[in-house]
């Protein structure tokens, strides 16, 4: 199942994933408008990069974004492609992507893990690509970039945004709210008692090469922004709906509490997660 966070709701990460159904809007239950501010500042904070990073796209190319949440990604898409190319954008809940009215725009209910790949259109797209999407799919990452690599044509690219977020700390030790913080943080670990990978993204490269790409290319940005910033507004919301379907028993809501008044205090600077990009290609007959 497609659980994007980059641009979709966050899902109901504590389902198995093997789970049928997953209550993929169990996040935004009763908190519609507070979500749909949080993927505005995504928007705003990662597109520009995305776009920069997929510039390759040529006119004409037929692309499949898996995870499009919102769809402001897969919208871009089709206007580099133009009206001799084709988008399909994907996701398990598409009622932000049922808004769209874009002429070489398609929009399928599918799940990348579980659903079958026949109605995509196997061995037929010029460029598969998601972003962080798969840093939630706990456990099967490999699997799910191996069903979009079976969607490229022979010479066809594979593309991912995903993270490395054990960075995403305070950064001065002298700041009053700098220990708290990481006792809490623990490097990461805050993610990793949840069942996460906090390295994920920094393994994309070893993955695409064990399923057989080629040509691979990586780039990886971070940068250090304030409290209260675009960056620290959108990691707030994010963090404690990741806490709460993670669980969030008393002692976890008052560790999100301590990270959250960090990220919203002005005079805290802190790094953000590393953001890792990953490019390969299918390998020609």
């Amino acid at each position: 199942m497609c659980r994007p966070v980059g641009e979709a709701t966050l899902s109901n990460v504590a389902e198995s994933a093997s789970s049928p159904q997953p209550d993929y809007r169990l996040a935004a239950a009763g908190r519609e408008s507070a979500e749909d501010e949080r993927l505005d500042l995504l928007e705003q904070i990662y597109d520009p990069v995305s776009q920069r990073r997929r510039s390759f796209v040529q006119p004409g190319w037929r692309c499949l974004e898996v995870g499009a949440g919102r769809g402001s990604m897969a919208v871009w898409l089709a206007e580099q492609v133009g009206p001799t190319g084709h988008v399909v954008a994907t996701d398990i809940d598409t009622r932000y992507l049922a808004r769209l009215d874009v002429p070489n725009l398609e929009v399928l209910q599918h799940s990348i893990l579980d659903d079958p790949l026949d109605v995509l259109g196997p061995e037929s797209f010029d460029l598969v690509c998601s972003r962080l999407m798969l840093f939630h799919l706990k456990g099967v990452q490999e699997q799910a970039i191996r069903h979009m690599a079976e969607c490229l044509r022979p010479g066809g690219w594979l593309f991912d945004e995903d993270a490395a977020w054990g960075t995403a700390a305070p950064v001065d030790p002298v700041h009053p709210r700098y220990d708290d913080y990481q006792q809490v943080w623990r490097d990461g670990d805050w993610w990793t008692v949840r069942g996460y990978d906090k390295a994920f993204g920094q393994k994309l490269p070893a993955i695409f090469e064990r399923i057989g790409l080629e040509g691979i290319r990586t780039e990886a940005s971070t940068e250090v922004v304030r409290g209260g910033s675009p960056w620290a507004r959108w990691w707030i919301p994010t963090v404690e709906v990741i806490n709460e379907l993670g669980g969030g028993d008393e002692a976890s809501r008052r560790e999100v509490e301590v990270m959250t008044a960090a990220l919203a205090d002005p005079t805290v600077w802190l790094q953000r997660e590393v953001l890792h990009a990953c490019w390969g290609r299918r390998p020609a007959p």
